[in-house]
């Protein structure tokens, strides 16, 4: 390379970890890679030094946002490199009202199992939890009620426990309730050209049939001391200097099996088959190196040693975060793409787990997973109930157990919103879990948890696109609008929200629920990718006034690994299916194909969609009537059907057997969508989507007149002006700064 070159690479090499979330000292590099000298200079000293110390606002100030530039020297050649980082405010001292009492049950004669945390009621009206030491006590032996103190951190004030002794038959409270719904066979449905959810999808399946194996794969390699086969270094968040290394390639692989089962393209089926034995290789030369039998990742057990220790992000980085992710990508290629290896791995991976988290103590399992971020763990509770119920170990859902995050299950259970100042990405898929354990054995505490997160998060906590969280947190609920900002609605959250949605829709189906699916999938999760064929997804969805996307691409944040697979979930859930009925649950041109049900979609003009149906043997279809139309009706050659039942669809039952054509339509109006806690704030919405206006400006644009909305003369249904205004679909915004919200 060239003086000048070296320059260039070692300034695109920099990774000096996450910036949107700044709350500990920044390691800046002093030399590249290649032999550049880094020179550092903070443009806010009061926030972060020259030499990367970190001083966090006081409470009640704000975040604050720094710039950090960097200028490399190679002999006679410089650049520079410009970073923002945004450094979190200190965290607020809880002023506590009253603590909650907790009630718990037991059997006479066993102890109770008491939370960890305490509820905790702030004079401001906010609910919290606090870590708490609970007094020693003896079980009573008869039934009756037994009082136990405990001391809750930062506080005098006592906590209080009721350990209520009563027959074994009234703690169980166990009642199984299987899925009412069920997704239809992998390849099964089919997007149909012509819609901005195919060319997605079409778009990253050539992405991915151009990505680079052995760098997917030289992590992984590297640390076991295998041949890299000269690939280049991964970048980003799994840079080989980076703690979260591997992540990305967990999300490759469900990418991979998610495109396959799609298309069932051989291209994407070797890929991924070559993927599984590289990694199976990996495990096996890691576990020669001296490794415990069955561990995989991109580094050693490290990093699992010091999480055992307490050791804070950045110093770790969410090792079972990384875990979950390297296997739920085995779990995919082996159940969606029928690789068997696949399935050995995962095992192999399950009892490590197993083996290293069951002589740990509650207590300090507890205290693991409440850390922030080091403790995350993504989807482990999830994907190891899942195993279980794939090879019938029950050592499996004990190590799902063992994940079990009571500060926050136990104020879900007790259905008190306790998010605010929560990581949102960090518990999302937690609450999935508690859906999976609910599933797979009947405890309604988990189905509770899992409900009333849910209604918390949708009714509190998300902006118009359906998205939530601002600089990855939880804010005060109902207060959205005090968070339009360029770090709002991380892309990861809402890919999670779609899971958890799905879900609980399959237990009970519902049209509000598939209503916020459809609304986050069409304006957040859609709008997400870039436009390109690069892989590019939004870290956060800016939602401030001339607000503008960025698609990360070479950082391999999280949510580039979820953008990665989301693309083609968005036909998981299109239509479902039941013992009595065939659910048609979105409208996006789709063909679904078995053996006896054959259902094809065409959109023929904003909001009339063109049904050919045939159902063979005795099964009502059932058409979803979204909330936000104005009017509905579904014909049937003389037959008009506009009455939903009770949970949001149309049930038709009729002889399906021959091919019936069937017209949907859906009134397209141009509405205003009013904030919940501000009245001025308004967003525009026709049929499913979010409007944005096309503008620089940044300052808050009037909420445009919509008597005087016009249809583009370009004739797409879904453009509009008023005056010398545009207004587009969020999802059609590629680099444009926009405004999603209004003033009224």
């Amino acid at each position: 390379m060239t003086e000048t070159e070296i320059v260039k690479k070692d300034l695109e090499e920099i990774y000096i970890g996450n910036l949107n979330t700044v709350d500990a000292d920044l390691k800046l590099p002093l030399k590249g890679r290649n032999g550049s000298s880094f020179q550092w200079e903070s443009k806010e000293i009061l926030f972060i030094s020259h030499d990367g110390k970190v001083t966090r606002p006081t409470f009640g100030v704000g975040n604050r946002k720094v710039t950090l530039q960097v200028e490399a020297k190679y002999l006679g050649s410089r650049a520079s490199r410009v970073f923002e980082a945004t450094v979190l405010e200190e965290p607020r001292k809880v002023r506590v009202k009253e603590i909650k009492k907790v009630i718990v049950h037991a059997e006479p004669g066993k102890r109770a199992e008491l939370p960890p945390v305490v509820i905790v009621l702030e004079e401001n009206g906010d609910a919290v939890t606090l870590p708490v030491m609970w007094d020693a006590y003896e079980p009573k032996k008869e039934e009756g009620i037994l009082c136990v103190c405990g001391a809750a951190e930062d506080t005098e004030k006592k906590a209080l426990a009721e350990i209520h002794y009563e027959k074994k038959k009234s703690v169980e409270n166990k009642v199984r309730d299987k899925a009412v719904l069920v997704s239809f066979p992998a390849g099964s449905v089919t997007l149909k050209p012509g819609s901005m959810f195919y060319e997605a999808q079409e778009k990253m399946a050539e992405f991915l049939k151009k990505t680079d194996d052995d760098q997917m794969l030289y992590n992984f390699r590297a640390a076991a001391g295998l041949d890299t086969k000269g690939a280049q270094p991964m970048t980003g968040w799994d840079a080989p200097e980076c703690n979260l290394k591997g992540h990305t390639t967990g999300h490759y692989l469900s990418a991979l099996a998610l495109s396959y089962s799609a298309s069932g393209d051989e291209v994407l089926k070797k890929k991924m088959d070559y993927m599984v034995s590289g990694l199976f290789h990996c495990q096996k030369a890691l576990e020669e190196k001296g490794w415990h039998k069955g561990f995989l990742s991109a580094y050693g057990e490290e990093q699992f040693d010091l999480l055992e220790e307490y050791t804070t992000y950045p110093t770790i980085w969410a090792p079972y975060y990384t875990l979950d992710k390297i296997m739920s990508g085995l779990y995919d290629c082996c159940t969606l793409g029928e690789n068997h290896q696949a399935l050995e791995l995962l095992q192999r991976m399950g009892d490590w787990v197993y083996e290293r988290l069951s002589v740990l103590t509650k207590e300090q399992r507890d205290r693991m997973w409440s850390m922030y971020i080091a403790g995350e763990f993504g989807g482990m509770i999830g994907i190891l109930v899942k195993l279980y119920e794939k090879a019938g170990k029950e050592r499996y859902y004990r190590a799902a157990e063992y994940f079990r995050n009571e500060k926050l299950f136990y104020p879900m259970a007790e259905n008190v919103d306790t998010l605010k100042d929560m990581h949102a990405n960090q518990h999302i898929p937690q609450i999935i879990g508690a859906l999976e354990m609910y599933k797979a054995k009947g405890e309604t505490r988990y189905l509770d948890i899992a409900r009333n997160f849910w209604d918390m998060v949708t009714k509190g906590h998300v902006y118009t696109i359906g998205g939530t969280g601002e600089t990855e947190m939880f804010h005060m609920a109902g207060h959205l609008t005090d968070y339009l900002t360029d770090k709002s609605a991380e892309s990861c959250a809402s890919y999670n929200m779609l899971r958890l949605t799905s879900g609980l829709f399959r237990m009970k189906p519902a049209g509000s629920r598939m209503d916020y699916y459809e609304n986050t999938l069409c304006n957040h999760v859609l709008s997400s990718m870039s436009h390109a064929y690069d892989g590019g997804t939004t870290y956060f969805m800016p939602l401030r006034p001339g607000g503008q996307k960025e698609f990360s691409t070479e950082e391999n944040t999280c949510c580039h690994g979820t953008g990665l697979e989301s693309r083609f979930r968005y036909m998981e859930d299109i239509y479902m299916d039941s013992q009595e009925s065939v659910y048609i649950n979105l409208y996006i041109p789709s063909v679904l194909k078995t053996d006896k049900i054959h259902i094809e979609q065409t959109e023929e003009t904003c909001g009339v969609i063109r049904f050919t149906v045939r159902i063979y043997g005795d099964k009502e279809a059932a058409f979803r009537v979204p909330g936000w139309t104005d009017g509905f009706e579904i014909r049937i050659g003389e037959e008009i059907y506009r009455e939903a039942a009770a949970d949001g669809y149309i049930h038709i039952r009729r002889n399906w057997n021959q091919e019936t054509t069937v017209i949907v339509r859906e009134i397209y109006t141009m509405r205003e969508i009013v904030s919940p806690d501000n009245r001025k704030f308004r967003s525009l919405a026709y049929g499913p989507y979010i409007l944005a206006e096309v503008s620089e400006e940044e300052a808050f644009r009037p909420l445009p007149d919509l008597q005087k909305m016009r249809r583009t003369e370009n004739g797409k249904c879904l453009e509009f002006t008023e005056g010398q205004r545009r207004f587009v679909p969020l999802a059609e915004i590629d680099h444009e700064k926009y405004h999603v919200y209004f003033m009224k």
